[in-house]
């Protein structure tokens, strides 16, 4: 049933949004649709437009973190060193880092819908491929290729759900959406147990295809992003989205009258005004992420190993801290609405910095085990997801999705640099407190640049802070 909020102003944000959509046709204004999907409840067909894309992270996440539980039957398999390995382990980001930007740019022309089928199809049909290489090479040549379908999957779910969820619930949609990303390596790391020693590293990739298939099916029942249709001046399709999805009834919600200027995106905007400091802040946590949570994904695996644990072991006790950093994710977006999405993202690298340190004194396998679910649990988790949700508030509808892009290549580029760094470290006989103090530094730096350079969006509606940071 529907409801209404008379008396809802349209605020300064409002301006942006109704000027990009152009002169009104018909119907509901672009400041009442807006208004209408921030302020509506949580129905089930949010439900199940959440669920649809976090199954979307879901192998998305299973395909790229798989990387270290594979590697050990690489190597082996076409006879790798510690830098070799490093480098094929790195090569997805390669692919990652132009997926995460292309398709950004991709996304704010032609729509989130089409661009997001797209890349899931690639990367599926990439798998498969990379199930059949036949050389050192030829895997490292599909692995980036792969990279770019998985790397543009992550921005894109991102801008998709920040576009249509309620305001007062997005924070912890978004945070926990990335449960299922890293909750993936959880399930990948058993799945492994029972799949490589059958089938190889091999069989892995074809594993995390085929489901991804059934999921493209699902994406197609989804309808394009709101925000998007109002930024092209389609607001009948828009309002026809809204009044299927929102609880509050777009016409009763007040709108101030605007004249209609066309405002086209320019992506230098990223790094003028207001969005320079955030900006920068956000792509310094986003490397620092990047590094540590596909530094331990990769190698974690190996190192495990080389301290004498048995290969299932060594997978069940990744497969353990995985899940711990997933758990993360939920209470961080928990905390978000509470705290603020700059104080509990940095606060909990800085805590993850610090756990990192003492993990890296642990000998027993209690202790390794216990202190590297907590440290997981803030670094990988806690902050993962949350600063995934603060970086895709920040920018405006226009370039959206090419701003998360472009911040996600970031995390990227962290993976790009650590895995052949930590590679070479472990390669050359370091002590094992040498990684692990690395990435706790990498995190410390992450943290408290984020916090200096951060702007607050906790309780703002997307447009409210496109015009604080346009003023």
């Amino acid at each position: 049933m529907k409801t209404t909020i008379d008396g809802v102003p349209g605020d300064s944000a409002g301006t942006t949004a109704a000027a990009e959509a152009g002169p009104e046709t018909r119907g509901a204004s672009a400041d009442q649709l807006l208004n209408s999907l921030d302020h509506s409840a949580f129905t089930t067909k949010h439900w199940a437009m959440y669920i649809t894309v976090a199954l979307g992270h879901f192998f998305d996440g299973f395909d790229i973190n798989m990387m270290g539980l594979v590697l050990p039957g690489i190597m082996a398999s076409f006879a790798l060193n510690g830098r070799q390995a490093g480098v094929l382990a790195s090569s997805v980001f390669l692919g990652m880092f132009a997926g995460s930007v292309l398709i950004g740019i991709l996304a704010d022309k032609y729509g989130r819908k089409r661009a997001l089928v797209g890349a899931i199809l690639a990367y599926c049909l990439v798998s498969l491929a990379t199930a059949c290489a036949w050389s050192h090479t030829s895997l490292l040549a599909l692995r980036i290729l792969q990279g770019v379908g998985l790397g543009a999957e992550v921005p894109l779910v991102f801008t998709y759900l920040s576009e249509f969820m309620p305001t007062r619930r997005r924070g912890l949609l978004l945070a926990s959406s990335v449960f299922f990303w890293q909750g993936s390596s959880f399930f990948a790391a058993f799945i492994a147990i029972l799949v490589v020693p059958a089938f190889t590293w091999r069989g892995m990739f074809v594993v995390g295809a085929l489901p991804a298939i059934v999921l493209m099916l699902m994406w197609l029942r989804l309808p394009e992003s709101v925000r998007f249709l109002i930024n092209r001046g389609e607001l009948g399709k828009a309002e026809t989205i809204v009044a299927s999805l929102s609880t509050v009834e777009p016409r009763s919600v007040a709108s101030a009258s605007r004249p209609p200027v066309h405002d086209p995106a320019r992506l230098r905007e990223i790094f003028s005004g207001g969005y320079l400091k955030p900006t920068i802040g956000i792509w310094l946590m986003q490397f620092a992420g990047g590094a540590v949570f596909f530094g331990l994904a990769i190698w974690l695996p190996s190192i495990f190993a080389k301290m004498g644990f048995p290969i299932v072991k060594s997978f069940a006790f990744t497969g353990v801290i995985a899940g711990a950093g997933a758990l993360g994710n939920l209470g961080g977006g928990l905390l978000l609405e509470r705290w603020g999405r700059r104080n509990a993202v940095s606060l909990f690298f800085v805590i993850g910095g610090m756990l990192m340190f003492v993990w890296g004194n642990a000998t027993t396998p209690g202790a390794l085990l216990g202190l590297g679910a907590l440290t997981a649990f803030f670094a990988s988790g806690a902050a993962g997801g949350p600063l995934f949700a603060y970086t895709s508030e920040v920018y405006p509808t226009r370039y959206r999705a090419a701003g998360t892009g472009w911040a996600a290549g970031w995390q990227r580029i962290g993976g790009i640099v650590a895995a052949p760094v930590l590679g070479s470290l472990l390669g050359a006989g370091v002590p094992g407190y040498t990684f692990f103090a690395v990435l706790g530094g990498v995190l410390l730096v992450g943290g408290v640049g984020g916090y200096a350079l951060g702007y607050e969006t906790k309780g703002k509606s997307l447009e409210q802070i496109t015009a604080d940071l346009t003023r």
